[in-house]
């Protein structure tokens, strides 16, 4: 049985696409495709129906049971050859463009006084790398980890407010600006759409950054972290009311997540990135 085999399935599966997984794999998805074929040659049967999303068969089911430990212990395999006492050699983060920006850029400086000898690559995107697959060391996240093999640590809970330039008139009538893309699903866009039910937003942007720097520019009212908003110069939080909006109660906060693999965790240069990571105390939770 052909490991590539074995690696794409499970990485099909996880991913929920075969494009996806090619991304993931560095392979075409042609290639994908061609390697469950051959897989299910194997098997004799289906493993995957080809649906939207996709759905494993009984068999498939059974598989991808026998393969989650397998690829477990090729990544410990990794880790154990990576183990070194020296702090040298590359450790992937994997985070969001505007935490980078924000946040983690400012702060390498202490990071490389520190650890002259280790590299960071840094992966920024809203798309949510893997660690179970190898795509990244460590990943700073939005939400708890819910596979076994994954560890996590909250890190920091971020606060949200309605925020609007100090130069912009207050009325019932405000613009209100929002997310799209990739961030349309989380919460604090699903709060502002309650909101302001009653009309449209006037502006939709993917990404959180731009969203500020809208709402500094006087475009209207939106829905930002709290630690993003008091780097703005020029912004006020004002309250539903003031800008004829539904009061929903408080918006809810937003815990941020370190998650490491069981098998990576112990790593010295592993632990190095996430010791500097707890250092940082001014963490904004930005998007997924």
């Amino acid at each position: 049985m052909q490991w590539d085999l074995l690696r794409t399935f499970e990485a099909v599966t996880r991913l929920g696409s075969l494009t996806a997984a090619a991304r993931a794999l560095g392979v075409s998805q042609s290639t994908i495709s061609r390697q469950l074929g051959k897989l299910e040659e194997r098997a004799g049967s289906p493993l995957l129906l080809r649906e939207t999303p996709l759905r494993l068969t009984e068999k498939g089911e059974a598989l991808l049971g026998a393969v989650r430990p397998m690829v477990d212990a090729a990544l410990a395999v990794q880790a154990a050859l990576d183990d070194t006492p020296q702090l040298h050699g590359e450790v992937t983060l994997a985070t969001v463009g505007e935490l980078l920006r924000w946040v983690l850029a400012p702060a390498l400086p202490s990071f490389y006084a520190a650890y002259p000898s280790l590299r960071l690559r840094i992966l920024a995107d809203n798309r949510t790398s893997s660690l179970a697959a190898g795509e990244a060391d460590l990943a700073l996240r939005v939400f708890r980890p819910e596979r076994g093999e994954l560890i996590g640590q909250k890190l920091h809970s971020e606060s949200y407010g309605l925020y609007v330039a100090s130069k912009l008139p207050l009325h019932p009538e405000v613009p209100w600006l929002g997310l799209c893309g990739s961030l349309a699903l989380i919460p604090e866009q699903r709060y502002a759409e309650r909101a302001f039910a009653h009309r449209p937003a006037r502006l939709l942007l993917e990404d959180i950054e731009s969203l500020a720097l809208a709402v500094t520019q006087g475009l209207g009212v939106a829905v930002l972290p709290q630690g993003l908003a008091g780097k703005q110069a020029g912004l006020v939080q004002v309250s539903p009311s003031q800008v004829g909006a539904v009061d929903l109660g408080p918006i809810p906060s937003r815990d941020f997540w370190l998650v490491v693999h069981h098998s990576k965790q112990r790593l010295p240069k592993v632990r190095a990135v996430m010791a500097w990571l707890r250092s940082i105390r001014t963490l904004c939770t930005l998007g997924d």
